[in-house]
């Protein structure tokens, strides 16, 4: 990064349109882990009505989310950890960096590992060795796949603006004939007349939405701080994703209820795979261009992120730096971690980015004085560097959120160093919040922020 990427992006370097925008984070929605998502039993059990409501309901939440963060993003030119920086403190920033690089090492490792099973079970299908006979297998597939996603990731704007529109399309494509073949496959009648969940869950399903939007949040403004207009950053973020996002949700949930089962991107992949040689082999293309379109942007903003702590980390090393670890975190994960990982990611960004908004649009009057982010005593010094007010807020804004999962993320972390120390494992007994855990999240933060700077004071030092 180092000191010029500390300052706005050049006008003449906006150059990615809405249509652009649009593209990238279409492919970012076109992925498996979506189908699986949709399927969980969040959504599951609320059947196909309540459960299509959920989805759309946390798409729009989570989608406006990203949306706003993109439009300072846009306004600014800066990326998103640095845009971080007003709210916390520069030194503050650190906290959501380090949280964020190790989310994308892990979405990374996660990618890579849900490629390579699907990838082994089309294998099955050509005849190919699998990965639970043969080791080296799995290796390959992993090797392989994060070296596709680590040379995208090096190809820079440009060549994403271009490969980008060649892969939607085909992305494109293959889920329309996914779509069609799962359509065929299953009875839509018989699932829109079966009984209905809870209509108290459709809040609790839609966090599970939310959360997958918020794992981007820390991610978005590294690429809408390129586009030509705001406006532009704003709708292309937010459509992008919406579209692909609910489409893949969508697919999942009919999958999961058709075939009562609870892994139904395993399912897609057989039911397009069994149609014959021709569609098996579209199969292994939609893994490789999902996997690819998808983790490249982890890749890259690890790289982003990684820079707001440690400038003048060239971007080529650090991109293959951030490809090898993913690749070792996808040999060593388990299926079992999935849900945990993306509770833990709502749990701890939504907070985070909710003061980073509120302190945006609220607090500073949408102005952010770009000559003072990385300027010691200056404006964003507050206290040493941190500035208290925002982080109380998260930690607040956390709590509530953790509380209404039922504390799902501490506790899965109190049962893991409960195993690894005393042999049984340790758990905070609560029921889950009825109304979920997003809205009430969002709503307490805002106002505690609010509350505190009111009090307080901004703790900005006025400086031009």
């Amino acid at each position: 990064m180092g000191k010029k990427d500390f300052a706005p992006v050049a006008t003449k370097e906006r150059t990615l349109t809405t249509s652009d925008l649009f593209l990238i984070w279409f492919g970012a929605a076109i992925a498996i882990t979506e189908i699986w998502a949709g399927g969980s039993d969040p959504l599951r059990n609320l059947g196909l009505i309540l459960g299509l409501v959920a989805i759309v309901i946390g798409r729009v939440v989570g989608n406006g989310l990203m949306a706003a963060m993109a439009r300072i993003g846009a306004d600014t030119g800066l990326p998103t950890m640095v845009l971080t920086r007003p709210a916390f403190g520069i030194r503050g920033s650190y906290l959501p960096a380090i949280c964020n690089v190790l989310q994308l090492i892990g979405w990374t490792g996660w990618m890579l590992f849900v490629g390579y099973l699907y990838l082994d079970t089309i294998g099955s299908y050509l005849g190919l060795p699998g990965g639970t006979a043969a080791p080296e297998i799995r290796i390959a597939w992993i090797v392989l796949l994060g070296l596709f996603c680590t040379l995208w990731a090096m190809g820079g704007r440009r060549f994403w603006q271009l490969v980008q529109r060649v892969g939607a399309a085909l992305l494109l494509l293959l889920t329309i004939a996914l779509t069609v073949i799962v359509l065929q496959q299953y009875n839509i009648a018989e699932l829109l007349t079966a009984p209905r969940g809870l209509s108290l869950g459709v809040l609790n399903g839609a966090d599970l939405v939310i959360a997958m939007s918020v794992s981007w949040l820390p991610l978005v403004a590294d690429y809408s701080r390129y586009a030509t207009k705001p406006r532009a950053g704003a709708q292309g973020t937010f459509w992008g994703y919406f579209v692909g996002g609910t489409w893949m949700y969508a697919v999942g949930l009919l999958v999961a209820l058709a075939a009562q089962t609870d892994v139904p991107d395993q399912m897609v992949v057989q039911v397009m795979s069994s149609q014959g040689l021709g569609w098996a082999i579209a199969a292994v293309v939609l893994v490789l261009l999902s996997t690819v379109t998808t983790t490249f942007l982890d890749i890259f903003s690890t790289v982003v992120s990684s820079q707001n702590l440690t400038p003048g980390l060239p971007d080529k090393a650090g991109v293959v730096t951030a490809g090898v670890l993913g690749v070792l975190v996808a040999l060593v994960l388990n299926v079992d971690l999935y849900e945990p990982f993306l509770i833990a990611i709502g749990a701890i960004f939504l907070p985070a980015f909710t003061v980073v908004l509120t302190d945006y649009y609220l607090v500073s009057n949408r102005r952010v004085l770009t000559s003072q982010v990385d300027s010691a005593g200056g404006s964003y010094w507050y206290t040493g560097g941190f500035n208290l007010r925002a982080i109380l807020a998260w930690a607040v804004g956390f709590t509530v959120y953790d509380w209404a999962q039922g504390f799902a993320s501490v506790n899965f972390f109190l049962g893991k160093i409960g195993t690894w120390t005393i042999g049984q494992t340790w758990a905070i007994e609560t029921a889950p919040f009825a109304y979920g855990a997003s809205l009430p999240c969002i709503l307490v933060t805002t106002i505690m922020y609010l509350l505190i700077v009111r009090l307080t004071g901004t703790g900005i030092r006025k400086k031009a």
